[in-house]
């Protein structure tokens, strides 16, 4: 289970992922992996370095009232401390078109005992945020680009795309004849057409791309995460969601790919939760 929560910080913290860097490994520990979403090269290649780095940090904590002598706020360690070990986590990466570059970021959400807070960071910029656990799905959409969800209604694939001109079914039936030249088999063009139009969504030009986790703390200790992340992905096309599903238990995978409606959203960020 997480640790007790005693209490976070009640405001937005804006700071550097150098900052947040020191924080995770001044709270919890120089080797604990950071939170899914987060994860970073920790800056200072020596130990002089790495102690400048510190130091820097901690002056400037201490100007904005974060910290006092060496050691930060108690709200601001119990976050840092709620982001590292906690009883549900929401997480993701995403990656951003501008212009000819592209940007990353990632979050992380993380809650335990009615406490959560938002961990979200863009390039250099790390912002921590306070947040009640009801809001954690809507706080997710909020860092989805305003794009349109695309025209095109729900469907359902094989994970991968099976070969053209491959019948499906019994090998007997694989075993027959290939259809006369000029009479295509509607089913199976209709299965290349699905897969057609899931590529044109998925690849060439994107704006913003991101892909979603959920976990939870079982009461044992361990963490258990969905089997399968959220996609979603914008473009010129328009916003769509991608998430591979088992029918029943069992049974083979299917990528269900539908519009990126709030809606849609929302209820797919809940079955993550269900799935884990």
């Amino acid at each position: 289970m997480g640790d007790r929560v005693e209490r976070i910080i009640e405001r937005p913290i804006v700071m550097s992922y150098t900052c947040y860097d020191v924080l995770h490994h001044g709270e919890c520990g120089e080797s604990a992996p950071k939170p899914a979403g987060l994860e970073g090269l920790s800056p200072g290649r020596t130990n002089r370095e790495r102690i400048r780095i510190i130091t820097e940090v901690l002056a400037d904590l201490r100007e904005r009232g974060l910290a006092v002598v060496d050691t930060p706020v108690r709200p601001l360690r119990e976050a840092i401390r709620l982001l590292h070990n906690s009883h549900r986590r929401l997480y993701g990466r995403y990656a951003i078109r501008e212009g000819d570059g592209v940007t990353q970021g990632g979050f992380h959400i993380a809650e335990s005992e009615g406490c959560a807070v938002l961990a979200a960071w863009e390039g250099e910029q790390l912002v921590l945020e306070p947040l009640s656990p009801e809001t954690m799905l809507p706080t997710v959409v909020s860092l989805l680009p305003a794009t349109a969800p695309i025209d095109d209604a729900a469907m359902v694939v094989a994970p991968e795309r099976p070969p053209r001109h491959v019948p499906d079914g019994p090998a007997e039936l694989r075993a027959q004849p290939a259809r006369e030249e000029g009479r295509p088999d509607p089913a199976q063009d209709a299965v290349q057409r699905n897969h057609d139009r899931l590529e044109e969504l998925t690849t060439g030009p994107l704006d913003f791309v991101m892909q979603i986790g959920r976990s939870t703390r079982t009461a044992g200790g361990s963490e258990r995460a969905c089997e399968h992340p959220l996609n979603y992905y914008a473009g010129a096309r328009g916003a769509l969601l991608t998430v591979l599903k088992r029918p029943g238990e069992g049974s083979a995978l299917r990528r269900h790919v539908l519009p990126a409606t709030r809606e849609n959203v929302l209820r797919e960020l809940r079955e993550l939760g269900r799935a884990g």
